[in-house]
């Protein structure tokens, strides 16, 4: 009977090297992957960081859509191997649909589909991370660089953070403006953290400590954004983390220190920011643009206004009678802002109908998470790294329901990522249950292998001296034996 044990180098599992984080492995790791993972990682670093929109020399061509098109072509071409299987899919799928039946009856058709590309752009992301991102290797990889490309931006908001250089963003693009970089600093710090307890077994205490600087820094940087949306959706998502934690103590411990210097460190205005909070003019401006959301959906209770329309059917006509919310541009003209409301943007531009699927992905998250913790909960210690992820996900879900509640980022990067990585986290931990992740093909590891490592336990060599011969369910490659943990007859 073949032996049930699997090594970590099994079923795209993450190697040592990688998981103690070894440069040499982690790079050469990275190029021994697909094409269609390496354009797909390549997109998010263009997508998030934005370096031609920051070096003049690099300014040009559009990077991000032409690695966006190569991962998707890389993808056709290696087969359209869709390993992620979820409610996700289908979710996505009806939300797609009720996107374009509110832009084909829209109230200003013309300007849905001008804008139509970017909606498309989310799902083709979404379909990329989560079916090339689908086994435990290739998940940790493509986090890992997404904590450094958060990174970039969250070490120049620990720098804004110590000058006391208030209101600061991120990167040029989605997170040029303070509220939108704060959510995204929240969505980083819960990965950062359970990154790190992940792999604490595998990492010396010098690197954990190198680590810490992350959550750190992302902490700090919501603080000096002066956003009070992305700072009470910090607090949220702490009170979250805290409450799923098994250290409470420790953890109330923590924020009974941490939550009063960090107040003490706020400058007054901000505090009185806080206290004006309903009554001073940009909580008056918004108040008035989410009843007129609501007025909205009212209206078109089934797809809304349209996708995208929120800005002319607003200016056409509520903004005549509103004086509270009324800007003027340089040359005299009305300005209309965004709804500064996830939930009222969704629901007053694509309906009642529109805001429940919209809930629902939401909702996903966790229903998906939560299955990916019951599959892994089986290996013990092995699931031990994605299960702290998927509640790092979890968490994040907190920080974008509370910061979306004042900033109109539906259709921002935020939540078709967060999707976009629990789909491909799920599809992992299901591969490594079943000991089949994501292309793991025993009989061609022992092609590839050397003719002194393929035979285990008396198992035959397969393909030089018996090329007939049925494979056997244990091989050596890279040293290491890699064991089909399938029940025999599988």
């Amino acid at each position: 009977m073949a032996t049930r044990a699997v090594s970590r180098d099994s079923a795209g599992g993450i190697p040592d090297g990688m998981a103690s984080l070894k440069f040499r492995a982690i790079w050469s790791g990275f190029w021994a992957e697909p094409w269609s993972f390496k354009w797909t990682c390549l997109y998010v670093f263009f997508e998030y960081v934005r370096p031609q929109q920051i070096y003049d020399v690099l300014e040009g061509p559009p990077y991000a859509l032409f690695c966006i098109g190569a991962a998707a072509l890389a993808f056709v071409l290696e087969g359209l191997r869709f390993r992620s299987k979820s409610v996700m899919n289908w979710l996505m799928l009806a939300f797609t649909i009720v996107v374009l039946l509110s832009s084909t009856f829209a109230s200003y058709p013309e300007i849905s589909f001008s804008k139509l590309n970017n909606y498309v752009n989310w799902i083709v992301a979404f379909v990329l991370i989560a079916n090339s991102a689908s086994n435990e290797r290739r998940w940790f990889l493509f986090i890992l660089l997404f904590m450094l490309w958060n990174t970039k931006m969250s070490q120049h908001g620990f720098r804004s953070f110590l000058v006391g250089s208030w209101g600061n963003g991120g990167a040029p693009g989605w997170f040029r403006n303070s509220g939108e970089f704060a959510l995204e600093m929240c969505l980083f710090i819960p990965i950062t953290f359970h990154f790190m307890l992940g792999l604490a077994p595998r990492l010396t205490r010098k690197q954990l400590v190198l680590l810490t600087f992350l959550p750190v820094s992302a902490v700090l940087s919501v603080v000096a954004t002066g956003s009070r949306g992305g700072q009470l959706a910090l607090a949220c998502v702490g009170l979250w983390m805290l409450m799923r934690s098994r250290s409470k103590v420790r953890g109330l411990l923590t924020l009974a220190v941490v939550t009063p210097l960090i107040w003490l460190v706020i400058p007054q205005s901000q505090k009185v920011r806080f206290q004006e909070a309903g009554t001073d003019e940009t909580s008056l401006a918004r108040i008035a643009y989410w009843k007129a959301g609501r007025e909205m959906a009212k209206d078109h209770p089934f797809l809304g206004v349209g996708y995208e329309n929120w800005v002319p059917y607003y200016g056409g006509k509520y903004a005549a009678k509103s004086e509270i919310v009324e800007r003027l541009n340089i040359r005299g003209e009305r300005v209309v802002e965004v709804s500064h409301n996830s939930f009222i943007e969704i629901m007053s531009q694509l309906g009642y109908t529109g805001l429940a699927l919209f809930c629902a992905l939401l909702g996903a998250i966790w229903y998906v998470n939560g299955r990916t913790r019951r599959v892994l909960r089986k290996l013990g210690e092995r699931g031990r790294f994605m299960q702290h992820m998927s509640l790092g996900l979890d968490a994040g879900v907190v920080g974008f329901a509370v910061a979306g509640f004042f900033m109109a980022v539906a259709f921002y990067p935020f939540l078709w990522f967060q999707l976009a990585m629990t789909a491909g986290l799920h599809a992992a931990a299901l591969g490594l249950a079943q000991g089949t992740s994501a292309g793991f093909d025993p009989l061609r590891a022992a092609m590839q292998a050397p003719k002194s490592w393929a035979r285990v336990a008396g198992a035959p060599t397969v393909g030089w001296r018996n090329p007939h011969a049925r494979p056997s369910r244990a091989v050596h490659t890279n040293r290491r034996a890699i064991v089909d943990p399938r029940p025999e007859g599988a």
